[in-house]
């Protein structure tokens, strides 16, 4: 809410200096945003609640934070 509340009360200064600038810098964002869903958001469709310590685990970026003790149901071997 409160970056809600920020581009509430910046829009029009931003508007008024950047002119239709602005909308490439939303577009910019939303892009910026659909990267990084893409690649550090793993596909979790279809898989139940209990086997979601090991996808995380077995991701790329996130293995690195997340600990052993966090998987239930046996080792992680990838």
């Amino acid at each position: 809410m409160f970056f809600t509340f920020l581009i509430g009360q910046f829009f029009l200064t931003m508007l008024c200096h950047m002119k239709f600038g602005l909308f490439y810098f939303f577009a910019g964002m939303v892009a910026i945003m659909t990267i990084f869903i893409y690649f550090l958001f793993p596909e979790t469709r279809g898989v139940p609640i209990e086997e979601m310590g090991r996808v995380w685990k077995q991701h790329w970026f996130w293995k690195n934070y997340i600990p052993d003790d966090a998987v239930i149901g046996g080792n992680d071997e990838n």
